[in-house]
C-alpha cells in the first residue's frame, strides 16, 4: 500500500485552508461542586481561583461555584480550602461550545501543604497509589493517533506497548495484554472492544484488546491507569488496571455533539432532564465504517470492517449528597473477508477463504453513593456485561464451493457487585472496607479442520475479593497504606490472599519518593480452562505475582516533572505444560491449548522507567520517556527463555504546540500540531520448522527453540494537526491524524503459507490518514 505525498498534501492544505467569518470575543462559564474526598460532604467557602488570570470566587452554602464571563482559552483551575490539601488542575481548555463543569474533592490534612498538581478530581487518588496515571479526556482528543481511545493513549506512557497496530491490546512491563483488568464505574466488565480479534495471529478472539474502545471519549471522565502494585481495592490482575469512569452530561443546558470523518459519524448530546431537576442524562451513538478508507488507497487486508455503539449515563442527584447513576454501553463489529471466485488471484492462504467474523458486546449498570454521618461515606455499584463473538471459516475447493474447516464460538458474561465503606478516623486517619463480587460465566466452542476439537465447555464461578485499606498520614510528608485482599473462585476453590502497601515520603514540595508493593493473582483464561486435553485444567490454581515498585518525582524549575521507577516482579503458579515443554500462559494472546497443564510456571520482569513531562503551558507540552526492561519466563522443560513481550526497550517522543490568535476582527483561532515518535524493542518469536510446515500444511514451530527470534525495532512517527475555531455557543474543529507517517513497515508476525508454501512474514498496518470535522454547540 502507497500513499503519495500529494495526497497527504491535499489533506494538509484542507486543514489550513478553511475559511472563516467574523466572530466576537467569546466567554464561557465554569462550574462545579466542591466536596470532602472521604465523606462527599460540601465545602463551603473553598477558594477557587483560575490560573493565571485574577478571576475567582468561592463556594456557597451547596459547596458550589461559578465563574461566569471567562474567555475561551487554556487555564489551569486552584482549588484550595483551610484544613484541606490545595490543589491544580492543569490544561483545563475553555471553548465557547460548552460550560466546564468540574466537581473537585478535597482531602483533609493534619497540617497545611503546599498545592499539588493533580489531574484527577480526587486528590486521594494519588495518596492511595503514588504511581497511578491519570488519562483525561482533552489528552485524548490531543494526542495523535489516539483515535479518541483510552487504551492507544496509555501507549504514550513509560513502560507501555501497543501490540499491533491493528489494535490496542497493550502490553505492560512485559507482561501480555492478558494480564489486564477492564473496570467501568468501579466494577469489573469483560472487554470493551470492538473486532476483538484485530491484529491477531490467530485471527481469535482476545480477552482484553480490540480494533477500538466501545466507549467514546464524548462519554469519559478523568480514568485511572495502574501498573502494577496496585491499592487493595484491585484484583484479578496481574499487570494493569484501566479504570474507566463516565462523566455525567450537563444539568443545566442542553448541548450537542457532532463529528464526522473517514471512518464514521458520531452524535452526542446531553441535558437536564427538566428545568427544575439537577438530574441529566449523556448519550452518545457512534456509526463507523473503513470503507472511505479503501477508496482512498489505505490497506486494511481486504476486509469489510464495520461498528457502531450506543452509550449512556444518566445521573440523578438525591438528598445530603447522595447520588444515583444508570449507565450503560452496547457496541455490534463485524468484519468479513471473502475470496475471489478466481484462483489467479489467490495469492497467499487467507485469499481461498470466507471469513466471517461477528462480535457483540453490552453492559448495564447503576451506582449509589452517600454520606454516612459527617465522616463515613458508603458507596456501591452493580454491572451486567457480556460478550458474544463468532467466527467462521470456510476454504473454497477448486469447484469454489465453501466448505466449513474453521468454527468459534466465544461467550463471556460478568455479573459484578462492588461496595465499599469508607471512615475518616481523624485528618491523619482513614479506612475502607469493601468488597468486589463477580460472577464469571464461560461458553466456547473452537472447531478446527473436521472433527477436531481442541476447546469446548461451558460453566460459572463466583470470584470474591473483600478488600481493607488504612492510611495514615504520620506527617505532612510522610504517608503510609496497609491493605489486605482476599481472591477466592468458586469455580475450582483457588484462592490468594494478597497484602499491599505502599509508603510515600515528601522530603520537600518538589521532591517525592514513594515505595509499593502488593502481591496479585488473577484467573486463568477461559481457553485454558476448556481444553479439550484435560479435565484437569479447570483445576488450575490463580496465576500470582509479587510486585516491587520504586518511584522519584521531581518538580523542575521549569513546570516540568520529571520521574522515574524501579520495578520487580516475580510471578508464579503460571501454566505450564504437564510434559516437559516451552509453553507458558505468559505468552498467550489468543487461540487455543490442546495439552494438559500445570500451574507450576514462573516468570520474572524487571526494569526502569524515566519520564519528563510538560503540561500545557504557554501553548506547549512535552512527554519524553524511556524505559529499558527484561522479561523471562521458565516452562516445564526448566530453562529460562526470553518471554514473547520482551523487547528490552521502549522510547517515546510526545510533544506539541499551540498558537491561538485573535485576528483584527474579532476571530478566535486555535492552531495545534501535535507529533509522537515511537522506537521500540522488538517482540520475540518462535522459529518455524518449515519442512514440517510443508508436509502438514500449517504452520508448525521449533517449540524447543522458543522465543529465540528478535523481531526487527519497531519504528512508528504520528502525526496530528487541527484548527479549532470559537464561535457564539458553537465549537468547530478539523483535525488530521496520520498514523505511521513514513510507512515504516514493522513486522506483525512470522507464519507459514500453504498457498506460498514458504514462511511469510505480515507486516502492521502503513500510512493512514484520518480526516475529521467535529462541531460542538
Amino acid at each position: 500500500m502507497r500513499i503519495s505525498i500529494g495526497t497527504i498534501f491535499f489533506f494538509t492544505c484542507l486543514v489550513f485552508s478553511i475559511s472563516t467569518v467574523s466572530a466576537q470575543e467569546f466567554t464561557q462559564v465554569i462550574r462545579g461542586k466542591i466536596s470532602d474526598v472521604d465523606t462527599g460532604q460540601p465545602l463551603i467557602g473553598a477558594s477557587v481561583q483560575l490560573l493565571p488570570s485574577e478571576i475567582g470566587t468561592t463556594t456557597d452554602t451547596a459547596g458550589r461555584y461559578r465563574l461566569e464571563g471567562v474567555p475561551v482559552g487554556r487555564y489551569q483551575l486552584k482549588v484550595s480550602y483551610v484544613g484541606y490539601q490545595s490543589v491544580i488542575i492543569p490544561e483545563m481548555y475553555l471553548t465557547s461550545a460548552k460550560e466546564e463543569v468540574r466537581d473537585i474533592s478535597l482531602a483533609e490534612e493534619a497540617s497545611q501543604l503546599d498545592a499539588i498538581v493533580v489531574r484527577a478530581p480526587r486528590s486521594d487518588i494519588y495518596t492511595s497509589s503514588p504511581t497511578v496515571k491519570t488519562l483525561t479526556v482533552e489528552e485524548t482528543l490531543r494526542f495523535p493517533a489516539t483515535f479518541f481511545d483510552p487504551a492507544r493513549l496509555v501507549t504514550t506512557f513509560a513502560g507501555v506497548v501497543q501490540d499491533n497496530d491493528q489494535g490496542n491490546g497493550i502490553s505492560i512491563r512485559g507482561n501480555s495484554p492478558n494480564s489486564i483488568l477492564w473496570r467501568l464505574e468501579g466494577v469489573d466488565i469483560v472487554n470493551p472492544n470492538h473486532t476483538p480479534n484485530a491484529g491477531t495471529l490467530s485471527d481469535r478472539v482476545t480477552v482484553n484488546g480490540g480494533g477500538v474502545n466501545i466507549l467514546s471519549a464524548q462519554l469519559l471522565s478523568t480514568s485511572y491507569f495502574y501498573t502494577g502494585a496496585f491499592p487493595a481495592e484491585y484484583g484479578n490482575a496481574l499487570s494493569g488496571v484501566m479504570d474507566m469512569r463516565l462523566r455525567p452530561g450537563n444539568n443545566q443546558h442542553y448541548e450537542f455533539t457532532g463529528q464526522a470523518g473517514l471512518i464514521g459519524l458520531e452524535l452526542a448530546t446531553e441535558g437536564p432532564f427538566s428545568n427544575d431537576s439537577e438530574a441529566s442524562y449523556l448519550v452518545n451513538y457512534r456509526y463507523s465504517f473503513v470503507g472511505l478508507l479503501s477508496l482512498i488507497g489505505v490497506n486494511l487486508g481486504d476486509e469489510e470492517i464495520t461498528f457502531q455503539d450506543l452509550s449512556f449515563n444518566l445521573v440523578f442527584p438525591g438528598q445530603k449528597g447522595s447520588e444515583l447513576t444508570f449507565f450503560g454501553m452496547g457496541g455490534l463489529s463485524e468484519n468479513n473477508f471473502y475470496a475471489e471466485r478466481d484462483s489467479s488471484q489467490w495469492e497467499i492462504r487467507k485469499d481461498r477463504y470466507d471469513i466471517r467474523f461477528r462480535s457483540q458486546m453490552g453492559a448495564l449498570g447503576l451506582t449509589y453513593k452517600t454520606p454516612v454521618g459527617n465522616k463515613g461515606l458508603w458507596q456501591a455499584a452493580a454491572a451486567f456485561s457480556g460478550l458474544t463473538s463468532t467466527r467462521l471459516g470456510d476454504r473454497l475447493d477448486n469447484n469454489y464451493q465453501p466448505v466449513r474447516l474453521e468454527d468459534d464460538v466465544y461467550d463471556q458474561s460478568k455479573l459484578s457487585v462492588h461496595s465499599f465503606y469508607q471512615y475518616k478516623i481523624s485528618p491523619a486517619n482513614r479506612i475502607r472496607l469493601g468488597i468486589n463480587a463477580t460472577r464469571h460465566g464461560y461458553d466456547i466452542l473452537s472447531q478446527q479442520n473436521i472433527g477436531d476439537t481442541p476447546v469446548s465447555g461451558s460453566g460459572n464461578g463466583l470470584l470474591l475479593q473483600p478488600y481493607v485499606n488504612w492510611q495514615t498520614k504520620w506527617s505532612a510528608d510522610l504517608t503510609t497504606n496497609i491493605g489486605l485482599h482476599y481472591s477466592n473462585f468458586t469455580f475450582n476453590g483457588s484462592s490468594a490472599v494478597e497484602p499491599r502497601a505502599s509508603l510515600e515520603w515528601a522530603v520537600n514540595p518538589n521532591n517525592r519518593w514513594s515505595i509499593s508493593y502488593g502481591l496479585h493473582s488473577q484467573l486463568q483464561q477461559p481457553q485454558l480452562y476448556f481444553s479439550s486435553a484435560s479435565d484437569q485444567n479447570q483445576d488450575l490454581a490463580l496465576t500470582k505475582a509479587h510486585h516491587l515498585v520504586l518511584s522519584y518525582q521531581r518538580i523542575l524549575s521549569s513546570g516540568s516533572r520529571l520521574s522515574a521507577e524501579l520495578y520487580y516482579q516475580s510471578l508464579f503458579d503460571v501454566p505450564v505444560s504437564r510434559q516437559p515443554s516451552s509453553f507458558s500462559a505468559l505468552n498467550l494472546l489468543e487461540g487455543f491449548i490442546d495439552e494438559p497443564l500445570v500451574d507450576e510456571g514462573t516468570g520474572t520482569n524487571y526494569g526502569i522507567e524515566l519520564s519528563l513531562q510538560r503540561f500545557v503551558s504557554k501553548g506547549f507540552y512535552y512527554l519524553l520517556n524511556a524505559t529499558g526492561y527484561q522479561s523471562k519466563y521458565t516452562g516445564s522443560d526448566g530453562i529460562e527463555r526470553n518471554t514473547r513481550f520482551n523487547g528490552n526497550y521502549i522510547f517515546n517522543v510526545t510533544a506539541g504546540k499551540e498558537w491561538q490568535r485573535i485576528t483584527k476582527k474579532g476571530k478566535d483561532r486555535l492552531l495545534g500540531i501535535n507529533f509522537r515518535v515511537a522506537y521500540i524493542g522488538g517482540f520475540r518469536d518462535t522459529p518455524i520448522d518449515e519442512a514440517a510446515s510443508r508436509a502438514a500444511g500449517r504452520t508448525l514451530y521449533q517449540n524447543d527453540l522458543a522465543f529465540s527470534i528478535r523481531q526487527k525495532a519497531y519504528f512508528r512517527t504520528d502525526l496530528r494537526f487541527y484548527l479549532k475555531r470559537n464561535k457564539v455557543n458553537a465549537n468547530r474543529t478539523l483535525s488530521l491524524d496520520i498514523q505511521n507517517l513514513t510507512n515504516a513497515e514493522n513486522e506483525a508476525f512470522r507464519y507459514y503459507d500453504a498457498q506460498q508454501n514458504t514462511v511469510v512474514v505480515q507486516h502492521q498496518l502503513g500510512i493512514i490518514p484520518m480526516l475529521s470535522y467535529r462541531v460542538e454547540f
